[in-house]
C-alpha cells in the first residue's frame, strides 16, 4: 500500500469529525484495520446501547452471570435473547462438544475403535495412514515383532541387491 493513504490530511480529520468520528478512531480505522480513506471517514461510529441495566438484571435473575451476558452481546446477540436464553449445562455443552468432534474427525470412529480391537495404538494407526495405508489394513494389520522385522529385511535387501553374502563370504 502506498504511504500517501496513510497521511491524513487536517481536512480529512474535519470531515470525520463532521460525523461524529474522532482523531483516534479515524487513525486506527486507516492505519491498524486497513479501511480506505474514504470508509474510514465517511462510516459514522456505532452507537453503544450503555442503558442495559434493565437487562442485565433480567439476566440476573435468570441465572445468566454480567460476564456471560457481556460475552453474548459482544457476540452480536441481541439484548433480550442474552439475558433470558438458558446457560448451557455441562450435559449439554459435553453433548455439542462430542458432535462438533465428530465433525472435524479426519478417521472415523469405526476405524478408531478396529484398531483399538486389534491392539493397534492411536499414534500407530495415525502413522499408517499417513504412509498411505488404507484405513482397513491400517486398522486390522497386525505389529509386526522384530524377527519379523528383520526377515522382511533381509528379503528386501536380496532382492534390491541380490546375493551379497556370496560375493564376500564366496559360495557354497
Amino acid at each position: 500500500m502506498a504511504g500517501h493513504w496513510f497521511y491524513i490530511t487536517p481536512e480529512e480529520y474535519e470531515q470525520a469529525a463532521s460525523i461524529g468520528v474522532d482523531n483516534q478512531t479515524l487513525d486506527r480505522r486507516i492505519r491498524e484495520l486497513g479501511w480506505n480513506k474514504e470508509r474510514a471517514i465517511t462510516t459514522p461510529i456505532r452507537p453503544l446501547n450503555k442503558d442495559r441495566a434493565h437487562w442485565r438484571q433480567v439476566a440476573e435473575k435468570n441465572g445468566v452471570s454480567f460476564r456471560a451476558f457481556h460475552s453474548r452481546i459482544s457476540r452480536g446477540w441481541s439484548d433480550e435473547e442474552a439475558a433470558t436464553r438458558p446457560l448451557q449445562t455441562p450435559e449439554e455443552a459435553k453433548k455439542l462438544a462430542l458432535r462438533a468432534t465428530e465433525k472435524v474427525r479426519k478417521i472415523p470412529r469405526k476405524y478408531m475403535e478396529l484398531a483399538e480391537q486389534n491392539g493397534i495404538q492411536r499414534a500407530t494407526l495415525h502413522a499408517r495412514i499417513k504412509k498411505g495405508w488404507c484405513l482397513e489394513d491400517a486398522a486390522t494389520k497386525p505389529l509386526m515383532d522384530r524377527t519379523e522385522i528383520g526377515r522382511r529385511g533381509a528379503a528386501a535387501l536380496r532382492a534390491r541387491e541380490g546375493d551379497w553374502a556370496a560375493l564376500i563370504f564366496g559360495t557354497r
